[in-house]
């Protein structure tokens, strides 16, 4: 397959904006020499002030989506979107709609289920908010002509007139094949790291208390990352010495470290409703990483991975125990292996290049060959 493209991208700045000066940060325009394809990063000004800054940043990008489209009338195009980012999407979309040119959207989230849900204390001018971000991202997502989901359920929430879509639960980076993970680095205690977002409803107390329940002191747990367990996890850390809180660490030094590590564990709640709408990233980083994964069979996660990882059949307190003390028993050889034929799974078959090509092909099945993303 012909894998040359021109890719045009808008988006929001990267940074936050600490005063109410315009921001504008440059476009920059890179070259894939390896396809002679040509990516523009055009990162839109925009005005910190309230709820201008929506409004201006939907104007902006407008315009630059139409002046892209008139310069590529001649072309074949497909605009990509992600509709949560509202403001760019919906001048996106409206580019698309006015010129009929096809349009697929990313969703990486369900706005009734997005991390700010798990927030118990909200001001009633907040909820309000974001109960109308919610409703007008719901209606824009089923205005595409095509979907790129997280999972299957996904499509039958969001997709009721069953257009096109394709599921990609996430990719890993091609070149982490060159990393390897070996037997003899790892560190000799039995080391398990959390690295992610810090949320009871991620399953980070239950974990917590689990592990604490564990009687062998030749074991570790290791936390990264950020969120509203950051107190507690301290607290558990001055009650067992075992538990070390790390905090956010730079993620080449977390690689490093999941590299050494004896077990990677994403505990998350296979019974919560939106674990159907969600693929953790961290099982993905996880695997390729070459150290065994042990999660919780996930609503949304393919039944295929479940050869490649150790599983948490019990979620209770104590099943949870139960299954760390089994998994942390097993040698370090059988550990080991079922790590490296992880990373050779998603190597193989989830790759960013096979991932890509899965898109190219949905594209591709609409007669699109130039893409606009957003």
């Amino acid at each position: 397959m012909d894998l040359k493209q021109n890719l045009y991208v808008l988006s929001r700045p990267p940074t936050q904006q600490l005063n109410k000066k315009l921001k504008n940060i440059k476009t920059k325009e890179s070259n894939f020499n390896e396809s002679n394809s040509f990516v523009t990063y055009n990162h839109l000004k925009i005005v910190n002030f309230s709820m201008f800054k929506h409004i201006y940043l939907f104007i902006t990008c407008f315009f630059n989506a139409l002046q892209w489209n008139f310069k590529n009338r001649k072309y074949e195009r497909a605009i990509i979107s992600d509709p949560l980012n509202l403001s760019v999407s919906m001048a996106a979309l409206l580019i698309a709609k006015i010129f009929k040119v096809k349009s697929t959207a990313i969703i990486t989230d369900i706005p009734a289920y997005m991390e700010y849900t798990t927030i118990k204390k909200e001001s009633f001018p907040r909820k309000l908010f974001l109960n109308c971000y919610s409703g007008i991202c719901n209606f824009f997502m089923q205005r595409y002509d095509s979907y790129i989901f997280l999972t299957e359920q996904m499509n039958d929430l969001i997709n009721p007139s069953n257009r096109p879509y394709v599921v990609i639960e996430g990719l890993v980076d091609v070149n982490m094949r060159n990393t390897p993970n070996i037997l003899e680095d790892k560190y000799k205690e039995k080391i398990v790291i959390y690295a992610g977002a810090l949320y009871e409803k991620y399953g980070v107390k239950k974990l917590l208390q689990a592990f604490m329940a564990l009687k062998e002191s030749n074991t570790k747990l290791w936390i990264y990352g950020a969120g509203e367990m950051e107190e507690y996890i301290k607290k558990c850390e001055i009650e067992d010495n075992r538990i070390k809180f790390f905090g956010v660490m730079p993620n080449e030094h977390i690689v490093n470290e999941q590299l050494k590590a004896t077990v990677l564990v994403n505990p998350r709640p296979s019974y919560e409703e939106f674990t159907k709408y969600s693929f953790p990233s961290k099982n993905m980083e996880y695997m390729v990483s070459g150290t065994p994964v042990l999660t919780t069979p996930l609503q949304g996660m393919p039944y295929e991975y479940n050869d490649y990882v150790y599983l948490f059949e019990d979620e209770t307190l104590a099943g949870i125990t139960r299954t760390l003390e089994n998994i942390l028993g097993k040698k370090r050889e059988e550990l080991h292996e079922k790590g490296v034929k992880a990373k050779e799974f998603v190597i193989r078959e989830k790759n960013n290049q096979i991932q890509a090509n899965k898109i190219i092909c949905l594209i591709k099945s609409s007669k699109q060959a130039r893409l606009q993303i957003n």
